[in-house]
């Protein structure tokens, strides 16, 4: 199993690349499209070019990032996506996790443009998440 951290400071696209770009991305992708309106903090386990992939949008606190991880726990999975913050005990959680069941955790740094206006912002993001797709 792999494991991509995307990590982060507060408020700098995690949630948004993860669960709106990276989300939409294999939806539009997927034949046939699943229906349904996703939240961006929703949790998800779906299945793209033969490989279960789970998106766990939210992960701001070591609660949050527990969550993200019974999640995975529950739904078997090839690669997981999740956000997290750059140091503390949820990443220390994750860590332990990736550890104990031999998975591959890669640490990637979202980057945020201070410059950027919302908009701006919202385009850097869902380029981002292209390159996460990348690393599948």
């Amino acid at each position: 199993m792999k494991i991509i951290a995307l990590y982060g400071k507060g408020n700098c696209g995690k949630s948004e690349t993860l669960g709106i770009h990276l989300r939409n991305y294999f939806h539009s992708h997927m034949n046939p499209a699943p229906v349904g309106i996703w939240k961006k903090d929703e949790r998800e386990s779906l299945t793209f070019e033969g490989k279960v992939i789970d998106i766990c949008p939210p992960g701001d606190n070591e609660t949050i990032v527990l969550d993200n991880i019974a999640f995975i726990k529950a739904n078997t999975c090839d690669v997981a996506f999740t956000a997290t913050r750059s140091r503390g005990k949820g990443c220390v959680a994750l860590k332990k996790y990736a550890d104990h069941f031999e998975a591959e955790l890669i640490w990637v740094k979202k980057p945020y443009n201070d410059d950027l206006s919302i908009e701006g912002q919202y385009k850097a993001n869902k380029t981002f998440a292209l390159e996460l797709i990348k690393m599948i």
